[in-house]
């Protein structure tokens, strides 16, 4: 042990106030997590607002119009008579959903055969007035194709299925 002499003078006086080491780690720590939930709270709002795209029936997409303004939206409806091509190249036809009809201009990739009048078409564009600009259509068909083409895509009709159309199953 050792021994203090009386000639040694010791030292009495306070020390200054130094900030805790963990009390200056838990600040720093809170910091960052506050900081990442910040993100993750930006990540998930954009992804949630910019994601989103309406799907309405055309006459909900009519009422709805002035809210819509310029944003996208997919709108389902009939197709009424035969698609018109215009002189820029873009497609012109009318669909209809519950007595209610809306002009739809579609540039963009070419429907497939299936699209024709009467078909029920899904259309994702934005309203430019009281025209539909189209950029996507997805055509919804009818179960004709595969009755008219079974072994086309090996599709195997049930018995009850094969004697209504009147063809064989594939094997």
């Amino acid at each position: 042990m050792t021994e203090i002499s009386p000639e040694t003078e010791l030292d009495l006086t306070p020390r200054a106030a130094t900030p805790d080491a963990t009390q200056t780690r838990s600040w720093r720590n809170a910091a960052i997590i506050g900081a990442l939930l910040v993100v993750a709270g930006f990540i998930v709002y954009q992804a949630l607002t910019s994601a989103r795209v309406y799907y309405l029936n055309v006459d909900e997409a009519i009422a709805r119009q002035v809210e819509f303004g310029s944003d996208e939206f997919m709108m389902q409806g009939t197709v009424l008579g035969e698609p018109a091509t215009a002189a820029d190249g873009a497609l012109i036809f009318t669909v209809a959903y519950n007595d209610s009809t809306v002009d739809v201009r579609h540039v963009g990739p070419e429907p497939t055969d299936l699209f024709r009048d009467g078909e029920k078409v899904l259309s994702r564009g934005r309203w430019q007035g009281d025209i539909f600009q189209s950029e996507q259509l997805i055509v919804k068909h009818s179960e004709e194709y595969i009755e008219d083409n079974p072994d086309r895509i090996g599709y195997e009709l049930d018995e009850a299925e094969a004697d209504a159309s009147g063809s064989s199953s594939v094997e």
